[in-house]
């Protein structure tokens, strides 16, 4: 949880390390600025953002939404929808996006922690009920005050090219002039590092932001009934392939307090081969968002109030072959591995929202 994007892909050695510079090496290497890099490592596990002069000139930045308003009411802003335009050409060695969340002019903000994302369309040409989102951002919204978070995205370097259609979406009930806040108001925006390009070579998008229910055990509402198995085909000059999870859990009230207060295992089976993410959070008393209100403080599973949650990245390049396919499959149990029974439910089941890609780097 506390290894950005950046440094988890330094370990398997397909990035540079935090603070290195950019420059041509020979005649045949394009001659980079010489620039330092952000060192999002030593901004986990909040990721709070950056003055905005401390970016380096050189970097390109691409503004999605601009304090766009987010809220409910007479109008449904809870998903919005914009368009960033992505240079067509150049290397990035970083991306980073930026995150912001302010109140919204003249009101307060919502009074309560709202489960948010930032989506990609990959395809929105397509008519609405086929469109394929692929999720950018998880984060849950603080109580009663803004945020911002700047998160390494570098290995989607590939997919910012050209006009792009994002969507971010809060999942608030408040609007104007209600009693529990007016909303929010939502700023994305893209800082792009010239470099050798460090971005994966493939992203497979195996689950945009979906809702599973735990705890059931009848025949068809298990996890298992949920989820159907997944055939990938890994590139045969792949070198390297990593899986970026995102969990978050939700509802409370249930038989562990799950599944936003109990730890859960997530287990990405391949190829026969099992692979764990917890993401529990029992560091929410120290976000420097705060003081906020609510219970704020409190360990939660996957997420805390006023944060990101960045999820987990498995390395699995010994669970596949390259140029063959792989079957995908994902298991979601208590923290201690055992089957979660949830024998005193309550109205709303407890839930998970799950997004899953797989980042693939091939030979030189």
């Amino acid at each position: 949880m506390k290894r950005s994007l950046l440094v988890a892909l330094v370990a398997v050695g397909l990035l540079f390390g935090s603070g290195c510079t950019a420059e041509g090496d020979d005649d045949d290497t394009p001659n980079y600025p010489d620039i330092e890099f952000y060192d999002f490592d030593e901004a986990a596990p909040w990721f709070s953002c950056p003055q905005s002069d401390s970016l380096p000139e050189e970097a390109t930045i691409v503004t999605a939404f601009d304090r766009a308003d987010q809220s409910f009411g007479s109008e449904n802003l809870r998903e919005i929808e914009g368009t960033a335009d992505f240079p067509e050409d150049g290397d990035w060695a970083q991306v980073g996006l930026w995150f912001e969340l302010e109140c919204p002019e003249g009101g307060e903000c919502d009074h309560w922690d709202r489960a948010g994302s930032v989506q990609l369309v990959l395809n929105p040409e397509a008519p609405a009920e086929e469109q394929e989102q692929l999720e950018l951002l998880r984060h849950v919204t603080p109580y009663r005050m803004g945020m911002c978070q700047f998160v390494d995205v570098t290995p989607l370097a590939s997919l910012l090219r050209g006009p792009q259609t994002l969507r971010s979406w809060i999942d608030t009930w408040v609007g104007p002039g209600h009693s529990d806040g007016d909303g929010w108001r939502t700023t994305v925006r893209f800082v792009l590092y010239p470099g050798p390009p460090a971005g994966a070579d493939e992203v497979q998008n195996i689950w945009a932001r979906r809702s599973i229910t735990v705890g059931q055990l009848d025949e068809g509402q298990t996890v298992d009934d949920q989820i159907e198995p997944v055939v990938v085909s890994i590139p045969a000059d792949a070198e390297r392939v990593i899986a970026h999870i995102t969990t978050t859990g939700h509802s409370f009230g249930n038989s562990g307090n799950c599944a936003e207060f109990c730890e859960m295992q997530h287990n990405v089976l391949v190829g026969g081969q099992s692979s764990s993410w917890s993401g529990w959070r029992d560091d929410c008393d120290e976000n420097p968002v705060s003081p906020q209100a609510g219970t704020w403080e409190y360990g939660r599973n996957g997420w805390c109030p006023g944060a990101v949650a960045a999820g987990g990245l498995l390395d699995i390049t010994d669970h596949v072959v390259p140029g063959e396919e792989s079957s995908l499959d994902l298991e979601i149990l208590l923290g201690n591995g055992f089957e979660y029974n949830n024998v005193s439910p309550v109205s709303l089941l407890p839930y998970t929202y799950v997004s899953f890609k797989l980042y693939s780097w091939s030979e030189e």
